[in-house]
């Protein structure tokens, strides 16, 4: 079977100060025998291994993609050739299948520094079927309502207002979304995007993370930009609050999504429970679209068809290039799809 790599978090994030970086402590991986996490030096970086599975062959190809990806930020940055670009720190994160690896190179560290441990269901996606699960007309693997405007243009915008935890009775965590994204065309190829939100209640923590898909031949999913890339891991936007979306079909390149509201702390880790505006802005590179031919709000229960649960969400003020649209009902499978003037709201249960 074809191995699945996502980057997450900061896959190519260079920064001057990064808040609150991840520690070993503070991963969420264990070692699959329960024992000790195995401490060795693999090419040159500190290696932290809590499934002691980890080969030198996976280390490098880690390093190799992690010190690729810092490089190309840094001269992004115009500093490749200022002492400013050793000062600054790099992380970056590498799903594979179950196995997370976390890298880490810090003008506070002698050594680079590698933590391998197991991914948890919302890290790695679980099933990477469900986020793909409501891309067709009948909603396959799961439940949901759709609403679509049809159209080229070059962003859609709404205010989305989150289900609150009592509007998701059933949902399993990891398969209720909320989202828009397009149709389109990049070339001679077609384009599908899911661009929103995945609730979660990992860590303890009830709250809507983050989720770019982009499907263009192959599944690709969205890296978090630095500075923008605190809405994740133990962090995610306020359950029953109002969220901006924006869905970019082509930002230099890049499909990008942009989200704005309330997060229940203040940085990724949690370090500070208290409610904060945030941005997160996400991007799967090089997609190209050159055009659209409908944009798509969803809400949505995926897993399976004889999935159980409800699932809520509004989107208002809809419009297109900062033009309002009217949406059209498309689907309704175990769900109700309202459309007034801009605004559509939707209800799923089963």
């Amino acid at each position: 079977m074809k191995k699945r790599f996502v980057l997450l978090a900061v896959a190519a994030a260079v920064m001057a100060v990064f808040p609150t970086a991840i520690s070993a402590s503070d991963l969420p991986g264990r070692a699959k025998s329960g024992g000790e996490p195995a401490s060795i030096e693999m090419s040159g970086a500190e290696v932290t291994d809590f499934t002691r599975t980890a080969t030198a062959a996976k280390i490098d190809e880690v390093l190799a993609k992690a010190r690729q990806a810092g490089m190309e930020s840094v001269q992004a940055q115009g500093l490749q050739r200022s002492a400013a670009a050793s000062g600054h720190t790099v992380d970056y994160t590498l799903i594979d299948g179950d196995t997370a690896y976390f890298y880490e190179k810090s003008p506070t560290q002698a050594k680079e520094k590698v933590y391998v441990y197991e991914a948890t269901a919302s890290e790695a996606g679980g099933d990477a079927g469900r986020r793909i699960a409501a891309m067709a007309g009948n909603l396959p693997d799961g439940i949901g309502g759709r609403a679509i405007v049809n159209g080229n243009g070059s962003y859609l915008n709404s205010t989305v207002r989150l289900a609150a935890s009592n509007q998701l009775t059933g949902a399993p965590s990891g398969a209720t979304y909320i989202y828009a994204g397009f149709s389109g065309t990049s070339g001679s190829q077609g384009v599908e995007t899911d661009m929103g939100l995945q609730y979660s209640n990992a860590y303890n923590n009830q709250k809507w993370l983050p989720v770019l898909s982009v499907f263009k031949g192959s599944k690709q999913f969205g890296t978090l930009v630095s500075p923008y890339n605190q809405v994740q891991y133990k962090n995610g936007y306020k359950p029953g609050t109002d969220v901006n979306l924006t869905a970019y079909r082509n930002s230099n390149g890049s499909v990008r999504l942009s989200l704005s509201g309330y997060a229940i702390c203040s940085d990724m880790s949690c370090s500070s429970q208290t409610d904060t505006y945030l941005t997160a802005v996400a991007e799967v590179a090089n997609i190209n679209v050159s055009s659209v031919s409908k944009w798509k709000m969803l809400a949505t229960l995926a897993g399976s068809e004889s999935v159980t649960g409800r699932n809520y969400a509004e989107f208002k003020n809809v419009n297109v290039d900062g033009a309002a649209r009217t949406p059209v009902k498309d689907v309704e499978d175990n769900a109700t799809v309202v459309v007034s003037g801009n605004n559509v709201t939707i209800n799923v249960s089963r």
